[in-house]
């Protein structure tokens, strides 16, 4: 098992009360991983509009590497969903972008991330992705998960990979 914010994986003790409820653990190890390539992705740029740049280019690695699996219409449907679901913690994600009349989810993230404090943008985004995966493995398993952030992300998983040899 890994340990690292790349760790996707549940360990020996951890248990799962249904297959739609993320432990934990694991939300904690995919939001890391999640803020790990937003800053790897912005760089040492701190404004809005960096940010905006680092989540459209983290979502479309995902979703380029998701699509083939589960279609576009999946990667839209997860997308809603992660956003439907972390909307609860962070209201503004989709609130004023619905009127923009968008046809992909995330375009709403992205329009909102400017007008938020650039430290809640992040942890709002990051809980978006890390939904994201974690419905994702619900879906399709951890193994085919973690081999998709893998690809997505293949920086955020640089140490875990020298830890490992």
């Amino acid at each position: 098992m890994l340990t690292n914010p790349g760790d996707v994986g549940t360990g020996p003790t951890e248990t799962r009360t249904s297959s739609h409820d993320m432990t934990p653990v694991r939300h904690a190890a995919l939001q890391q991983l999640a803020l790990k390539i937003l800053a790897e992705h912005s760089g040492s740029a701190e404004s809005a509009e960096a940010l905006a740049t680092a989540a459209r280019r983290a979502y479309d690695d995902l979703a380029h590497v998701s699509t083939p699996l589960i279609g576009q219409v999946g990667v839209d449907a997860l997308t809603a969903r992660a956003l439907h679901l972390a909307q609860r913690e962070y209201p503004w994600l989709i609130g004023a972008a619905e009127s923009e009349h968008t046809h992909e989810p995330f375009a709403q993230v992205i329009v909102n991330l400017g007008r938020q404090d650039p430290a809640i943008a992040t942890e709002g985004t990051a809980a978006v992705f890390a939904t994201f995966a974690g419905l994702l493995v619900t879906f399709i398993g951890e193994p085919l998960t973690t081999g998709l952030l893998r690809k997505a992300w293949p920086n955020a998983f640089s140490d875990a990979r020298t830890k490992e040899t």
